[in-house]
């Protein structure tokens, strides 16, 4: 038995210290507590990156076990019969771990963001420390039933804080997220079944490797679509996307933050981990040309058909959720791609959306706590009342919008250069190019809804019942400052995230 305890240790911290915060409300606040044990992990996850790029240098190596192309590798058997063994194994590679330090990122800002939450807080704290354990495990387990486990965990807690903490309609919302991902999550799990039927194994690494040398076409076909239909739901991705802006809506701020900045990435994570590389072009030609033009089809619809439907709304947080789904129909197209520039360009976009979209959530958060409406038709003037928060929102606007210089102009330069890199669009040749040019066109959208947005919102004359509001408070700032910086960071230093990435790309696109 191998049993090193670095992953061990990001993951039950979380869930550890929610079961305690029902113990210990009366010794430490729980929003303190919580708020220790996010930053905390954070930084500890810092660490791990700071081992995970210096793993092969002597001076750390001995601090570092890798197996199976994965770090920091920890292994238990955990059930054992004479048919199969379910493995308590832990892992990360170049796909993982940034998600790994988003995920501690984004709960730590959520978390923060959550001080104007007093019904209910040791229950509120409680759940959002185990839905970070859940959403950790599903990145890092490297046996299907643990991850199955995990991505169903995720669900729990995310349905009571939409229930308990939402808005007027958070229960229509929440049973219909819960109904929605579940009924994909089932769709997934038979396709897991199906691995393990023709390759033995629910080890992931060992299934995959036994995967690669199955030549039935078929079997690769469905059991693509079988997990993709779990993963797109999650992602989402048009016409399965209609849950995600009921939930937006009515989820708490900092619980949008989270659905939109690391619960859409367990989507995106599952396309890139388990499905992209089933039917490599040179191997099927038309079976993988055939459902890489599916998934371009779907991301170009995603960016399209939501970015005309965000014009529409008045609802701020309800164009950001249409957003969400457009920026994640980028991730789509990196994967139709499959080369190497579109695999990093598909990691980066979730990484640079996980930052953009949790501020922008938190920014309508703090807009209707502090003016008592979303309405953007309403809000209008409050820049000079505002200035710190309308500087946010326009900075964090223009980032979604793709301002070159910030992190999301990066992840969509490098979609449309993977797509267009190739004179062999999708394998097919040119026939499809028309998918990256309208897929691209879309971009105009999108700066359209934003500046329209900031038009509403930030400037005009001041609304007379807005004129004595105030700036948000530190701990709604803060958070806000901390992803502007790092979406600033990776804007203009890229590489931080793509030396990581790349990693996984050239292992998952055949030469």
């Amino acid at each position: 038995m191998v049993f090193y305890s670095y992953l061990s240790i990001t993951l039950w911290l979380p869930i550890i210290a929610g079961a305690l915060t029902f113990a210990i409300k009366k010794v430490v606040k729980p929003k303190i507590w919580a708020s220790i044990i996010t930053i905390g992990n954070f930084l500890y996850s810092l660490w791990l990156w700071f081992l995970y790029v210096n793993r092969n240098n002597e001076q750390w190596a001995n601090l570092v076990f890798q197996k199976d192309g994965f770090v920091f590798y920890e292994y238990i058997a955990w059930i054992k019969t004479s048919a199969f063994t379910i493995q308590y194994s832990l892992g990360v590679d170049g796909l993982s771990l940034p998600l790994v330090v988003l995920t501690n990122l984004i709960f730590a800002v959520s978390i923060v963001s959550s001080y104007f939450i007093h019904h209910r807080e040791d229950l509120y704290y409680g759940l959002m420390l185990m839905l970070q354990g859940g959403v950790l495990g599903t990145f890092i387990a490297l046996d299907f039933l643990v991850f199955y486990i995990a991505w169903e965990i995720v669900l729990v807690p995310m349905f009571f804080i939409i229930a308990i903490w939402g808005g007027p309609n958070r229960r229509y919302a929440s049973f219909k997220f819960f109904i929605y991902t579940h009924l994909a999550s089932l769709v997934m799990l038979i396709g897991i079944f199906f691995i393990y039927m023709k390759t033995g194994e629910f080890y992931i690494p060992a299934a995959k490797e036994a995967l690669t040398n199955v030549r039935d076409p078929f079997i690769l076909v469905t059991i693509f679509y079988l997990l993709a239909i779990g993963f797109i739901v999650k992602f989402p991705q048009v016409p399965f996307h209609t849950w995600l802006p009921d939930a937006h809506v009515q989820a708490p701020s900092p619980g949008s933050s989270i659905l939109a900045g690391l619960l859409l990435k367990m989507g995106g994570y599952g396309i890139l981990r388990f499905t992209v590389w089933l039917l490599p072009p040179r191997t099927f030609q038309a079976y993988g040309s055939q459902v890489r033009l599916v998934m371009g089809i779907i991301g170009m619809l995603s960016m399209v058909y939501t970015a005309f439907v965000a014009l529409r709304q008045i609802d701020l947080k309800r164009m950001i959720a249409y957003s969400s789904i457009a920026h994640m129909g980028v991730v789509s197209l990196g994967v139709a791609a499959y080369n190497e520039d579109g695999i990093n360009a598909a990691i980066f976009m979730m990484i640079a959306h996980g930052l953009i979209s949790a501020a922008l959530f938190l920014i309508s958060g703090v807009i209707e706590h502090h003016l008592g409406t979303r309405d953007m038709d309403k809000v209008g003037g409050f820049g000079s009342q505002m200035p710190q928060t309308s500087t946010l929102f326009v900075y964090h606007a223009f980032a979604s919008a793709g301002l070159p210089g910030l992190a999301g102009f990066v992840a969509e330069f490098l979609v449309f250069a993977a797509l267009f890199r190739d004179s062999t669009l999708f394998g097919v040749g040119q026939t499809y190019v028309w998918i990256s040019v309208i897929s691209i066109m879309s971009v105009i959208v999108t700066a359209g809804y934003y500046l329209w947005a900031l038009q509403r919102v930030v400037f005009g004359p001041i609304r007379k019942e807005y004129s004595t509001d105030k700036d948000a408070h530190w701990w709604e700032l803060i958070p806000l400052w901390v992803l502007a910086a790092f979406t600033l960071l990776l804007g203009i230093f890229p590489a931080i995230i793509i030396s990581i990435t790349d990693e996984f790309a050239k292992l998952v696109v055949p030469v």
